[in-house]
């Protein structure tokens, strides 16, 4: 009997998260494998990181990344090791997938096993890398109002190492730099850094971001973009507005047909706002004065989410956290005086390798001990001829987690979710998206189609220079205030060949927690639409 090829997947969650969240993605993958992959030629091995669960996640990128990339190499040893020596096992194929904050653990993970030539030396090829709903460019909001300063000076120390991190506050100093201190994230994608030349790496480079409801992971930053191709679309008025990938309607849009911006004209106002006349000067009114009432809106919302939240969520998470908080950084002090030399000379590196001696590679350390860690390991046999393999747990980290914990988190995100929509603030220009075109469909004079590709690395100056004057002003809807270094994330992260998604999720408020069905729930179906999507249009087996 010929012994297969083994392709193991690894999934790494969010903030917050643990193994439980990817249950849907591993039963669906499991199903599919049984069903398309059974020919004997190559066998899935599903493998959940543990060492990060729950408030963990506090610990930041780089310290969470160490882990994973220990546990990666752990997993691996361990699983080729405890094989038959009259039947060795070797996992020749590799993919990674990361959710949230998982996304950038994972890329940072990559760059420590790339710096240690770890799959090159096992000559393990890089099959598929995926991201749902990952803040690449940071989570950090753009504008610079009174409400969005506030909030990018306060929430990133609520969160630990890893939210200073995600909001761009911390400094890495980087030896291959000119000496500079600059963000982890930033350092992250720049070109000649072992995480940007790691991810390169993939065969398969792919993302999934949300088009509504999800502003802490939006589109420009999930997606990598430099403008907002859906400044005005919210889940009951988008349907019609995309054109979509087919089989997978209406969930997952198609990001290289065009999209149709249009001026709004009074005629349009009068007919279906039932206003009588406007001039000019009143349609800016009109718009200014919509847009005002609807900020009050949600300002009123977030006011009755804190009074409904607040004696359950804002009493016992945020004391939780802050407790949480102090543990962490007691974790990351250890860690450090633990790693430091090596951690801060050898992984913070982001120039091309130069010569040097290093204490111990990734693959000869031991994986990071404390009382809370448990021992991992695979289960020794395939069942009966199945394709696919899920890697079992012995324990896991956060075994008092239950489900009013996860609905706790669900409503933190639905106030954070609520806040960020409070505080963004956008040039309102008269305009909406409209209907797709068709194919044989003409544009009109005042309408600007578009391709939601076009978008992601063109500045709204770069756009306006093609158009005329009328249609300048009317690119302005897509324009977002991004930070230098936020663009600068965008520009290079975008030299990399994404296959990218945007997903329209409508049924549910919750649509972080619906794009990889993180819980069971009725309204998730959207979700089980885009997992449906990824593996059998997106993943590739070899």
């Amino acid at each position: 009997m010929t012994t297969p090829d083994y392709h193991l997947v690894v999934l790494v969650h969010g903030l917050w998260g643990n193994i439980s969240h990817f249950d849907h993605i591993v039963q669906a993958l499991q199903n599919h494998a049984d069903k398309h992959w059974n020919d004997g030629k190559t066998q899935l091995l599903i493998y959940t990181t543990t060492l990060n669960e729950g408030f963990r996640t506090y610990d930041g990128i780089d310290v969470c990344g160490f882990r994973v990339a220990e546990e990666i190499a752990h997993q691996i040893e361990l699983f080729e090791r405890s094989s038959n020596p009259k039947e060795p096992r070797k996992i020749s194929k590799f993919s990674l997938i990361g959710y949230s904050l998982g996304g950038l653990i994972a890329r940072y993970a990559l760059g420590l096993l790339y710096k240690r030539r770890f799959f090159k030396k096992r000559e393990i090829a890089l099959i598929n890398f995926t991201t749902f709903c990952t803040p690449h460019v940071g989570v950090l909001a753009p504008g610079k109002n009174v409400a969005v300063g506030v909030f990018n000076s306060l929430v990133p120390w609520l969160l630990g190492s890893s939210g200073r991190q995600m909001f761009l506050k911390d400094t890495v100093h980087n030896h291959g730099l000119n000496a500079q201190e600059e963000p982890l994230i930033y350092l992250m994608s720049h070109e000649d850094s072992v995480f940007f030349k790691s991810l390169q790496s993939f065969k398969y480079k792919s993302l999934y971001a949300n088009v509504v409801n999800d502003k802490r992971t939006a589109w420009w930053t999930a997606g990598i973009s430099l403008n907002d191709p859906f400044f005005n679309v919210n889940e009951y008025n988008g349907v019609k507005v995309f054109q979509y990938v087919p089989g997978y309607a209406t969930v997952v849009v198609d990001r290289d047909q065009a999209i149709l911006i249009s001026q709004q004209t009074a005629e349009e106002i009068e007919e279906f706002d039932q206003i009588d006349q406007f001039n000019h000067e009143s349609v800016e009114d009109f718009f200014f004065l919509n847009y005002w009432i609807a900020k009050l809106g949600r300002w009123i919302m977030v006011v009755l989410n804190l009074c409904i939240i607040a004696p359950l969520m804002l009493v016992c998470q945020i004391a939780h956290s802050g407790m949480e908080m102090a543990i962490s950084a007691v974790r990351v002090t250890r860690f450090l005086n633990n790693y430091s030399a090596q951690f801060m000379q050898d992984f913070f590196e982001i120039s091309a390798p130069r010569p040097l001696s290093v204490p111990h590679s990734i693959q000869d350390s031991e994986p990071e001990k404390d009382e809370t860690n448990d021992v991992i390991t695979p289960r020794p046999a395939l069942s009966n001829g199945s394709s696919c393999l899920s890697i079992k747990h012995t324990n896991s980290n956060n075994n008092n987690y239950n489900a009013w914990g996860e609905s706790l988190n669900d409503q933190a995100d639905n106030l954070m979710e609520s806040i960020y929509e409070a505080i963004e603030r956008k040039n309102m220009h008269a305009g909406f998206l409209e209907e797709a075109p068709s194919e044989s469909g003409v544009v009109q004079n005042n309408s600007l189609a578009v391709s939601i590709r076009e978008l992601e690395n063109q500045s709204t100056a770069q756009l306006a220079s093609r158009q005329n004057l009328s249609m300048r002003e009317l690119i302005e809807n897509l324009h977002l205030d991004l930070s230098p270094k936020q663009v600068a994330i965008i520009k290079s992260l975008n030299k990399i060949n994404w296959r990218k998604y945007p997903i329209y999720i409508r049924k549910t408020p919750s649509a972080h927690a619906c794009a990889i069905v993180r819980q069971h729930d009725q309204s998730f179906s959207e979700g089980e639409i885009v997992i449906k999507h990824w593996i059998e249009q997106v993943f590739q087996i070899a």
